[in-house]
């Protein structure tokens, strides 16, 4: 899907304060090759019955694509897919009215000297073929530690790849591949046509459209709803 001139930088990149609550404190915890992963059974409720293909959910025909850029290192995209996700699923995804793109950066690894976010976001990539991209994005983001350590280690990717809800049998995430380097070779250059530069960013565009409408913020689902709204009017 093309897209066209840049639409939309919204949400900075902003450190969660440490007076913030984890958004995940009270997520459901589930044990995967003796590593304690938070969040599997929400991550399960939210994609039940939706389609994957890549790196969109919901239907292929819907009339408008939502699509989100995100870090899986920024604390800030924590809060949008455990908060606000849900909601644009439940409103949006589950009702046809969009379906949901999202697209990974990595933005955090040179803010911080730290490499483990490429490992994270070419891990996610690589599960794309096997329908367990989201279901790694989300499980990612529900055990994302500090910003100042390498959290995602080895360990910790190969038990939320085992632990993503998928549609084949787990295969080993760190494997390169054709189709994991295209996903993300197609993202960087819609990145960089949008000029993204903070995250989480979103947008919306009508199917067969190149053009997106900017989103105000972020976690206003009742703004992304509006603008799904104007999208699908257009795609009629």
């Amino acid at each position: 899907m093309a897209f066209g001139v840049v639409v939309l930088v919204v949400g900075g990149v902003v450190a969660a304060g440490s007076f913030k609550r984890d958004p995940a404190a009270d997520g459901s915890r589930t044990m995967v090759r003796g590593v304690v992963i938070r969040g599997a059974d929400e991550t399960t409720a939210l994609l039940r019955g939706l389609g994957r293909r890549g790196t969109v959910l919901g239907r292929r025909d819907a009339p408008a694509t939502i699509v989100e850029v995100s870090d899986l290192k920024c604390p800030s995209c924590k809060e949008h897919a455990i908060e606000t996700q849900p909601e644009i699923v439940r409103r949006l995804v589950r009702t046809g009215r969009a379906n949901l793109r999202m697209v990974l950066v990595n933005f955090r690894d040179a803010a911080r000297g730290t490499t483990d976010g490429a490992v994270a976001r070419r891990t996610a990539y690589g599960l794309a073929a096997d329908g367990r991209f989201w279901g790694f994005v989300q499980l990612a983001f529900w055990n994302q530690g500090s910003t100042r350590e390498e959290w995602a280690t080895p360990s910790l990717l190969r038990s939320v790849a085992d632990a993503a809800p998928g549609t084949s049998a787990a295969r080993t995430p760190a494997r390169a591949s054709s189709d994991r380097r295209a996903l993300a070779a197609a993202d960087d250059r819609l990145v960089a046509r949008l000029g993204t530069d903070a995250t989480p960013s979103v947008y919306v565009v009508a199917r067969g459209s190149t053009a997106a409408e900017r989103v105000g913020a972020s976690d206003d689902v009742d703004a992304i709803a509006r603008a799904v709204s104007r999208a699908g009017a257009c795609s009629r």
